[in-house]
Parts: C-alpha cells; structure tokens; sequence
C-alpha cells in the first residue's frame, strides 16, 4: 500500500497560474497531478486559492489574510523577499500548519518539503517519519531530511560544501512540467528573450553587454520578469513586466532563442527548460544546471565570453526546433519525473521497514 504524501506549501504564495512565475509554487502546484497519476494520496497545506489537483487541500491562510500580513504587493515586486522566516505570515501558517497535520499524519505516512527549511519545525514535531525535501534549488538544507536534488550540478554542490561523500537516499530528478501549458513552435522567432527575475546574479550585465552589440535594425532583447529593469536601459533591450499562465508559453515559443547568463551555480533554471519544451533555443553559461540540460549544439549553447554569446545568437536560428522540443518534453514531463518520484518514495518508504536491506 502506498504511503499517503502530505505537501507542505509555499507560506508566501498561492498555488495558482498566478504564481507561477515562482518556480517553488509552480512545482507544489503540479506536485498533485503528478503523483495522482501514479496511485498516491496527496494532502496539501497551502493558502486558499490552490489550483492544485491534491486529494484534500487543507486551507492554512485565507487571501485576504495575506493581504493584511503582507499589504499590497506591486506585480513588479520580487514576491521571494516576502519568503521570510519568522515573520508574523509564516508564524501563523506554521502553527496551523503543526495543528492540521497532528490530525492527520499517520505512521508510515511521508512529510513533503517543497520549501526546504521554511519549515524545519515539522521535522521535531514528527520526529518518527521521513521528511522528503521534493525539489532541492536552494542552500539550506533539513538536517534529518531525505534530499532529493533539481540537478547533480547542485547535488555536488551541496555534497562539497558540507564535505560529505556518498548519500544512498540522495536522489537527482529534474523538475517537472505539464505538456499542456506548453506549445511548441518551429519557427524561429522575432526577439531574443530573458524571463526571469530581473536582478544582476541572473546575468543582467552580459545581457546589456550583448544589447550594445546587437545591430539597431536587428531583433532586440525582450524581458519579462519582476523587479527594476532600470541599471540595465537599453535602446535594444524591450522591458515588459511580469508574466503568468499562458503568456509565458506564447512569449517562448514566439523568441530566437532563451538568455540565460546567469552569474550563480544554477540548480535547475526553470525559464529555460520551458523555452526548450515550446521549442526554443537556450543559450547558458557553462557551469550548474545548464551543463545537463543545454547540449552544447543540439538545443543550445554553453557561452564563456562576449564574442560566443554574440556566436551563439546566430547559430540558435539553425538549431532543430521540432527535435529541441520533443527531447525536453520526453525528458521534463509529469510522466518520465512521476515515475522517476514514485520509484524515489517507494525505496524512501520502505526505510520502515529494513531500509536498504528490504527484499
């Protein structure tokens, strides 16, 4: 019998088509869809207003209780400086949070922790389960958790900087997208595109460098993402706000190819594998996440320097897009990620009973 999975949520979101420009919320949001499909119950403790398919939803704030903890948020603000640890939002969610799930967790169950150490406090209060860490992109880690990891780039990482060596309960699954809400394109498109959070550890420098570049009467740099895009004026690099829901799709699938030069070790890079799934070129650095999902010359380029940056910009205009999206779509699905989470919980589940050891 399959243990029941009981999802935190994210404490400063919705899980809604409206968030979805937040990759945590995003996966909490198809996490239910996915696992359903392979026979697991899903609890859910989420704000109200979750888009979910979990199998209960259990309300822990109300919207309008976020609105009076966190008071109007522009749609231009970074909705992850509300992600605070502590404040009064994330102390009320938390408790009732504790409370819900004394009522329902039962031996055997597994705690799910999309949000990392947001609540660690879950882990002393059932002390007696597994808590699963469902998508690591972040770097503080459960001290008890089982990890499962966006990449092996950022599972290295970790390994490294906490000077650890082999794990046999570490697991690496890619993050996951419903084929749904992306439609491919095979035709190269009219701009080059950046989604993301607009901020300079997301490359924002190498992009204006590039836009100096770009001839006046070619395609310009069009960005969509939240934050202040004022550093980085440009006559060839077009702001646009924030995007959710389907605009991202339509926006990626309709551009020459993704930016991504991004300054950090990347652990998955979530804007970029959805261009890939409508088809489009993604054009990274050669370092993180991006050495597993950009194949240098078959569905993008890894870039060092300014002059292969400008190369690679070229190039993308020949690349296969009918082959790039059918490779990210067999690769980044609700199906292939399902099973390869299933398989993960069914070897985490059975630490109740020998562990390694069972037969």
């Amino acid at each position: 019998m399959k243990p029941t999975l009981h999802l935190i949520g994210i404490f400063h979101t919705i899980h809604s088509q409206e968030y979805s420009h937040c990759a945590f919320t995003g996966k909490a949001l198809r996490f239910s869809k996915m696992m359903r499909m392979y026979g697991y119950d899903v609890i859910e403790y989420a704000n109200e207003g979750s888009e979910s398919e979990a199998t209960e939803k259990v309300v822990m704030l109300s919207k309008q209780e976020l609105h009076d903890f966190m008071g109007v948020r522009k749609e231009t603000d970074f909705f992850g400086n509300f992600a605070t640890i502590g404040s009064p939002h994330h102390q009320e969610f938390e408790r009732r949070l504790i409370k819900a799930m004394r009522e329902r967790v039962k031996p055997g169950d597994l705690i799910c922790h999309p949000f990392g150490h947001a609540n660690e406090a879950v882990a002393t209060v059932f002390p007696h389960h597994y808590h699963v860490e469902t998508g690591i992109g972040y770097k503080i880690l459960i001290p008890s958790s089982i990890r499962i990891y966006e990449s092996y780039a950022w599972r290295h990482y970790h390994a490294g900087r906490g000077g650890w060596e082999g794990r046999h309960y570490d697991f690496v699954i890619p993050n996951y997208f419903d084929l749904s809400e992306w439609k491919p394109s095979y035709v190269s498109g009219k701009y080059y595109a950046f989604l993301g959070r607009i901020d300079r550890c997301k490359g924002l420098d190498t992009i204006y460098q590039i836009a100096k570049r770009l001839p006046s009467d070619g395609p310009k740099i069009v960005m969509h993402g939240q934050g202040d895009p004022t550093p980085w004026q440009h006559p060839m690099i077009e702001y646009r706000g924030p995007i959710h829901g389907k605009a991202r799709s339509d926006f990626l699938r309709n551009a020459i190819c993704s930016l991504m030069p991004t300054d950090y070790l990347e652990p998955f890079g979530g804007s970029g594998v959805e261009g890939l799934l409508c088809g489009t070129p993604l054009l990274g650095v050669d370092y993180g996440a991006f050495t597993e999902t950009v194949d240098h010359g078959v569905n993008g380029f890894r870039c060092h320097t300014l002059k292969e940056w400008l190369t690679a910009l070229q190039a993308a205009h020949h690349l296969d897009r009918k082959r790039i999206a059918q490779n990210a779509r067999d690769k980044y699905s609700l199906q292939t990620c399902g099973e390869k989470y299933a398989r993960a919980f069914e070897l985490i589940h059975e630490l109740y009973k020998d562990g390694w050891y069972t037969l």
